[in-house]
């Protein structure tokens, strides 16, 4: 040190003592300097190491891949405090934009930040094979390891690690409890992978989706601070992080040609030569990108030139020959960052071209090539993989909501055969629908409604139930309502009550099927009107995909259209198992027929204002194909923006129970037996107090009380 050899070099005690004093002060101004913060692209190239890989125990170049780079300047720039990044596979993305960006904030900003991973599993696998190889491997970056506590010497992740400089690493999660992403001020910022499980809120949580409570943990920064850095793989368009480049700058790599100067952005269609190869080496030797300008051919060495001048331009920006941009960028707050296999000089447009090649092989409507046309499109090309058109225009919520007959709300048309219902349930709202079957082979649906299942929506709620209970209760009102209010048939001077009612006892199964016992006798039958029932597809919400049995016999007691109904002996009740995305179809090809023809569904007549909801339930998802292991490809529906669809879902239940009823579109095909109407005269001939339960009591008396209480 400066003092030590002052002092050395000095005999004399007065001269000494002063020289002290300087040195003292000189040591102050050496302690007090301030530190100058280096940006982010020169903390990477001076301090990085890579830790696996071709380029393994050697410092970290951009020039390797010069899209690392602008990325890193547009990070640094303070321009924009969120940045959603996508790239294909392989490429370095995770390193680059997740794991550098964080370690930048430990060792440089030296500010807490939060990791956010889709579950805690993933916190471990991101710690030992991301975060903590690249900090081992580089110098500057192992003296700061944690020593102690959660990270340290293979210790197990909670939900912290902290480093030596005392920086606080909190990893957060996209699922669970909400308060796993509260009480955490993440001043240096907040750092998302796997996005696209962040793209929507869990069934469990009250809270805004996942990404806005990761947003929350920075309201104590300023705005202009605050930096939210998302990285993920293409996924569809409606998730993370493809879903945030729309109200983004919508950014793209331009780069030089070699060729003839113009400014290009490479894509899939440009990567060409390999195509009518024999073979797969054939198609290696021949591949190159062209350039989408002059379409000259790029050799490698051509790529790599045009990649290391390559720059980032911004939606309404423009440049010139000169490499001069031109232009501001978009108003927002949002950077939108993707690079494709055209920018990955780690492979050669031959490797590439040999998985393009492969695919080219495959059917494209068998599986495989659906799989290889996935793969390709998102972790290759890092764009959003697009299913095969199926040449069905979607239907419009407008125009189904003018679909009406001269009906009100909760009129029958006069040749009213049969009327269901379908209920779907929530934890604090359920959704019915009615639907009245006609002679003429046409539908009309006669009502829908929202019904409360009062829930406690916290422990000090005094007005709401165990969900159990809320639920048992919410069904017996419901119950109490239809069999004794019906529904009134025009013309025909009486009123009619549901032959067939389904219930969705996907959720909450014990409270669903402990209602069908006490509404049924105890045991369930065939002629039982309230019968449970479960929706099974491949959709977002179904998790498995329907199975047709090929006979009925030991608990399959009834195959129908796409479904079947199936007794459980020791619950003593019925459930009708349903194919969704078969009914669903249905359902829409009858909104697609001719009004007033048979096959025809129709809604009573009100203000289309008034059907709005109803309509976007039924419109708010979408029939995609999709590869499904072990069936092949299949049209399933999809609810890409998880908006609401529980009218949806009811309306597919009460058009299986018209089904069980005989409803037939073809009138020759009304040879099935049919279940017996029912009116209020035939149901309502015994005592007004409704079923009797086995032990003598009233179905309504007030006494009563489930079995799973007791």
């Amino acid at each position: 040190m400066i003092l030590d050899a002052i002092i050395d070099r000095n005999d004399d005690a007065e001269l000494s003592s002063r020289l002290v004093a300087a040195g003292l002060l000189a040591q102050g101004l050496e302690a007090s300097r301030v530190r100058k913060r280096r940006t982010l692209r020169q903390w990477v190239e001076a301090e990085v190491v890579i830790p696996d890989g071709p380029f393994k125990g050697e410092r970290f170049k951009t020039s390797r891949q010069p899209f690392t780079g602008l990325l890193f300047d547009a990070i640094d720039s303070g321009r924009w405090s969120e940045v959603f990044v996508c790239g294909p596979s392989q490429t370095g993305k995770t390193l680059a934009a997740h794991v550098l960006p964080a370690l930048y904030t430990v060792d440089e900003l030296r500010k807490n930040f939060a990791v956010a991973v889709p579950d805690m599993r993933m916190a471990q696998n991101k710690w030992e094979i991301d975060f903590l190889p690249t900090v081992l491997a580089s110098p500057s970056l192992s003296t700061l390891r944690p020593i102690r506590g959660p990270g340290s010497k293979g210790g197990a992740i909670k939900d912290t690690v902290t480093f030596q400089n005392a920086v606080v690493m909190k990893f957060m999660t996209a699922g669970g409890d909400d308060t796993q992403r509260a009480g955490f001020t993440a001043e240096g910022g907040v750092f998302v992978t796997e996005a696209a499980r962040f793209s929507a809120a869990g069934e469990n949580s009250q809270e805004a989706d996942p990404l806005d409570q990761l947003r929350a943990r920075m309201q104590a920064v300023p705005r202009r601070l605050r930096r939210l850095v998302v990285e993920g793989t293409a996924t569809i368009e409606a998730e993370l992080p493809y879903s945030a480049r729309e109200l983004s700058t919508k950014s793209r790599i331009v780069l030089p040609c070699p060729k003839c100067g113009a400014w290009v952005t490479p894509e899939r269609e440009h990567l060409r030569g390999w195509q009518g190869s024999a073979n797969e080496l054939e198609a290696a030797e021949k591949a190159y990108f062209a350039c989408p300008s002059c379409s000259q051919a790029w050799s490698e060495a051509d790529r790599r030139t045009a990649n290391l001048a390559g720059q980032l331009l911004h939606a309404g920006q423009s440049i010139d020959e000169r490499g001069e941009i031109h232009g501001d960028p978009p108003q927002t707050e949002r950077l939108w960052f993707r690079w494709s296999m055209a920018n990955n000089l780690l492979l050669s447009a031959g490797d590439i071209a040999v998985d393009e090649w492969k695919a080219s092989q495959l059917e494209k409507e068998s599986e495989a090539g659906i799989s290889a046309e996935k793969k390709l499109s998102q972790f290759v090309w890092a764009l959003p993989y697009v299913p095969t058109s199926l040449g069905i225009e979607p239907l419009n919520s407008h125009r189904v909501a003018r679909r009406q007959a001269q009906y009100s709300r909760g009129s029958c048309p006069e040749d009213t055969k049969y009327i269901t219902v379908g209920i779907d349930l929530g934890k604090y709202f359920g959704h019915f629908v009615v639907i009245a079957w006609r002679a003429s082979g046409r539908a009309h649906v006669v009502d829908y409604g929202i019904f409360d299942v009062p829930s406690k929506r916290n422990a000090d709620d005094p007005n709401g139930f165990d969900v159990k209970v809320a639920v048992f209760k919410a069904l017996r009102d419901l119950h109490d309502r239809f069999e004794n209010q019906g529904w009134t048939v025009m013309g025909r001077g009486e009123v009619m009550l549901a032959d067939k009612v389904l219930v969705d006892c996907n959720w909450e199964t014990d409270a669903v099927q402990e209602f069908m016992r006490s509404v049924n006798g105890g045991v369930a039958k065939s002629s039982d009107v309230w019968v449970c029932c479960q929706g099974q597809g491949v959709g977002q919400h179904e998790r498995r995909k329907y199975t047709h049995p090929s006979k009925s016999g030991g608990t399959v007691i009834y195959i129908g259209q796409r479904y079947f109904v199936t007794r459980f002996a020791k619950e003593r009740v019925h459930v009708v198992q349903l194919d969704t995305d078969h009914w669903k179809s249905w359902i829409h090809d009858r909104l697609r027929g001719k009004e007033g023809e048979r096959g025809s569904l129709e809604l009573f007549a009100a203000s289309e204002k008034e059907h709005n909801t109803y309509t976007k339930h039924l419109t708010n998802e979408q029939l995609e194909e999709k590869p499904v292991p072990g069936f092949g490809v299949v049209h399933v529906w999809m609810n890409k923006a998880q908006k609401p669809n529980h009218f949806f879902d009811a309306t597919s239940y009460a058009c299986v129970a018209g089904h069980m009823c005989g409803f037939r579109v073809l009138a020759e095909a009304e040879s099935e037996p049919a279940a017996s109407e029912r009116t209020t005269e035939k149901n309502h001939s015994q005592d007004d107090a409704g079923p009797v339960l086995p032990d003598g009591r009233s179905f309504y008396s007030t006494e009563w009380r489930p079995t799973w209480q007791e």
